[in-house]
């Protein structure tokens, strides 16, 4: 084995052209399956924060009739679910939101977590510092705090003595009883404190809602519990709350999903599964060119092995001396690739959107490291396996008849061609994949959100909470009359959210219509409390009627604006002008509200989905104390930024303003995930098509260094170079089409599990299955025409003078 490494060492030094062409094509295919292997590391594979993580399960109520599966829960429905299953061991229950800390520092948003107080037990937590709260406290609605090991540490400076003293959140005193340790990490929230959550203001209305709510339920297992059991008890439960609640609980269904597909999402999952699909593709062609070089190197070499044959070398010692300078080979490309993901993690990290989980914690650990030592053996012998055995067959005497010459050896030759078709291949599956999700980011791009985001302005606004609500009224029309005044600004408004997720639902009850007259029906919907001058600001047609004006106080008739969505819903066919509903049954307390306006859909879940029922409300009718300014200015919005703050902070300095960015940003961040995703599968995808055209550019080169003489003679004998340039391009075009021709078949059928992730098309994509073929074949023309060239240009008689 020594004399082996000793020999290929010398034997790689000697030809080092060979040895860096080699090298650095591996490298690279090492180099994209590590990186993406730390990603599905970090994402996938790592243990979840939670002690015995695989029986915890997050349960949403499910809607069948609008095939939703993750709804939010409301409280009623899970105290029955708590009450009646014989499945979990415990199940909390839990509600993000912003609150504002107050008090002696600057005012700052943090995310906080309503929960029960069996919320830390369910996920086998224990505090740090302090204690959790009680059942006791959870009931009394005591206003105390658990804050997380992060905000401990920006907020408090980590120090001991917070325990007990207490804090201002949303001007109101809570005391700190305890601090999570620095491994606790509650699903969705970074940095975040926790509360009772009978502290929520309305809790008395809200512990007796039943359908949907705003509830995240939380549960674990019973040992020897299976996921499919869970399933068909909760099933069971929510059929018999159905049928005890019907109005409530109609079509209303339980879904149980495992923790760790919970936080990473299923299409998160399939994409990830699919890059790194994508990225070994890579490195088999990425093989296959090697292998080609190496079967190219063996055949000229073949002088040398039957000297060595002919001296004794069995056929096994030629294949082990061939495969320890493949491993050579290896191990250099290894290390490049390690050098290049090093770097390549880097940027990932950097450039990755947001709310992929974990993604900041992509790093080449050990595993990762065990990984590329695992890949590294894979690839040596994926290139080195069979050109080592198509070497050793070859026999001395017949070696020695032919000299330097090896264009008598058609079987060498038809393997590489063979190798050429599959890299061929292999591209046209990433490519397909690759164009899918291009053409499906172009469709997405091109989906018209409702409204003009350019050049606006977006911030988050929350006086203090012990304010009234005729207080925020008068702070809210101050800020719209000062920011408007600043030079700049051409409109000015206020919305309750801009973007919006999930499903909510909830009763609605019509009147003054035939069509289901003052009956209620369960639909989702939204409802939103706006400002004038907030459809101005965005640019939101207006289909019918008239937008909010100055006469719709708190001492006018209610009156609500719709979108087209929700007009289609009850009044289609009709004008929804002057028509009356009211938010829950017929007999609810709530006013009847009268339609003034239609306005058209606003794509507020994202472009990916169909516009829901909208229903907007005039501030002072319904106010609300955390509101978002849109300012729509004449040039970059970004440069009034300060100003807009400065004539808020004059108003109230006690105000928090948080949040500033603009609109086409908050849209874009909307489409990040699927835009990096694109552009991962792209980048590889590029990656084998160029490796595929220098695979065919390799065999044609290697072919008309051997032909030469064949060439020559042809040329001789009256060949214009024309025919020879047609000769040499036609061998490398039937190779690609045989390849591509594989490619678009195995396409056809492997593209289908993309079908989630595609928008606005099909697996099937007729333009992407026209566009990826030309694509190819256009590169395989290109690499294919210098080799060409040089066949043209050879001079018989320099040729034919060739032993």
């Amino acid at each position: 084995m020594l004399n082996d490494l000793s020999y290929g060492i010398r034997s790689l030094q000697r030809q080092r052209g060979f040895t860096a062409i080699a090298v650095l094509t591996l490298a690279v295919g090492i180099a994209a399956n590590i990186i993406i292997f730390s990603v599905v590391n970090a994402v996938l594979l790592s243990p979840l924060p939670y002690p015995g993580a695989d029986s915890l399960v997050f349960l949403w109520s499910a809607s069948t009739q609008q095939n939703i599966r993750e709804k939010p829960s409301a409280f009623a429905n899970f105290s029955e679910w708590r009450d009646q299953n014989r499945s979990f061991q415990d199940l909390a229950v839990f509600d993000p939101a912003s609150v504002t800390l107050t008090g002696s520092a600057e005012p700052e948003q943090v995310h906080s977590v309503r929960a029960s107080a069996n919320v830390f037990s369910v996920l086998g937590a224990a505090p740090a510092l302090g204690r959790t709260f009680t059942p006791d406290e959870e009931k009394q609605r005591a206003r105390v705090v658990v804050l997380s090991y992060g905000l401990w540490q920006s907020r408090f400076g980590a120090s001991p003595s917070i325990l007990g003293q207490s804090i201002e959140i949303d001007a109101v005193t809570s005391q700190v009883i305890g601090v999570m340790p620095r491994s606790f990490q509650f699903p969705g929230e970074e940095d975040a404190l926790f509360e009772p959550l009978t502290v929520v203001r309305d809790w008395e209305s809200l512990r007796s809602q039943r359908g949907t709510g705003s509830w995240r339920v939380i549960g674990r297992l019973k040992q020897n519990v299976s996921l499919a059991q869970v399933q068909a008890e909760m099933n069971s439960i929510a059929l018999r709350l159905e049928h005890d609640f019907p109005e409530a609980n109609k079509s209303l269904g339980v879904s149980v999903v495992p923790f760790s597909l919970q936080l990473t999402g299923s299409n998160l999952r399939l994409t990830i599964w699919i890059l790194f699909g994508a990225v070994f593709f890579v490195l088999l062609i990425a093989c296959t060119n090697v292998a080609n070089l190496m079967l190219a190197r063996g055949l000229a070499r073949q002088r040398e092995i039957a000297i060595r044959m002919a001296l004794g070398a069995g056929r096994m010692r030629i294949v082990r001396q061939l495969l320890t300078e493949s491993l050579l080979i290896t191990l250099l490309a290894a290390g490049a690739g390690l050098f290049i993901a090093s770097w390549g993690t880097r940027a990932l990290v950097a450039l990755g959107p947001p709310n992929i989980p974990h993604l900041d914690k992509v790093a080449i650990d050990f595993k990762v490291m065990a990984f590329t030592i695992f890949i590294s053996l894979i690839t040596a012998i994926l290139f080195g396996l069979a050109p080592a055995l198509k070497v050793s067959q070859s026999h001395p005497v017949e070696a020695f008849k032919e000299g330097r010459s090896m264009s008598g050896d058609r079987s060498g030759r038809r393997l590489r061609q063979l190798l050429v078709i599959a890299e061929f291949s292999l591209a046209i599956l990433l490519l397909s994949g690759a164009g899918l999700l291009i053409r499906s980011l172009m469709r997405l791009q091109a989906v018209e959100p409702g409204f003009e985001p350019t050049r606006v302005l977006v911030l988050q606004t929350a006086p203090l909470q012990n304010t009234t609500a005729e207080q925020w009224r008068n702070f809210y029309q101050q800020v719209r009359e000062r920011v408007a005044a600043i030079p700049g600004v051409e409109s000015v408004g206020f919305t309750e959210e801009i973007f919006i997720s999930g499903n909510p639902d909830g009763l609605i009850t019509t009147d003054g219509s035939a069509f289901k007259s003052s009956r209620p029906e369960r639909i989702s919907f939204r409802r939103d409390t706006i400002t004038e001058g907030f459809f101005e600001t965005l640019r939101v047609p207006l289909r019918q009627g008239r937008f909010f004006n100055r006469q719709d106080d708190q001492n006018a008739v209610p009156v609500i604006i719709i979108n087209e969505t929700m007009a289609q819903r009850f009044w289609p066919g009709e004008s929804a002008l002057g028509k009356r509903l009211k938010f829950g049954a017929a007999e609810a307390y709530s006013p009847w509200l009268t339609i003034v306006g239609v306005v058209g859909d606003l794509r507020r879940q994202g472009l990916e989905r169909e516009p829901i029922a909208q229903i907007f409300l005039p501030y002072p009718q319904a106010p609300e104390r955390r509101m978002n300014l849109l300012v729509r200015t004449v040039g970059d919005p970004t440069q009034l930024g300060p100003a807009v703050r400065g004539e808020i902070r004059s108003i109230d300095k006690t105000v928090l303003t948080y949040g500033v960015s603009t609109m086409e940003s908050q849209l874009a961040r909307r489409v990040a995930q699927r835009r990096f995703e694109t552009s991962l599968l792209t980048l590889f995808s590029v990656l084998a098509l160029l490796l595929a055209a220098i695979g065919i550019y390799g065999l044609l080169h290697q072919s008309v260094v051997l032909r030469t003489r064949e060439i020559g003679t042809r040329l001789a004998l009256g060949a214009q170079p024309a025919n020879v340039l047609r000769l040499v391009v036609g061998e490398g075009l039937r190779l690609a089409l045989c390849g591509i021709g594989l490619g678009i078949v195995a396409a056809f059928g492997l593209t289908r599990v993309l079908t989630s992730l595609l928008f606005g098309i099909t697996a099937t994509d007729a333009p992407t299955f026209i566009a990826v073929p030309a694509l190819l074949l256009l590169a395989a023309l290109f690499a294919c025409w210098f080799p060409a060239r040089r066949a043209a240009k050879v001079d018989p008689l320099v040729a034919l003078r060739c032993e």
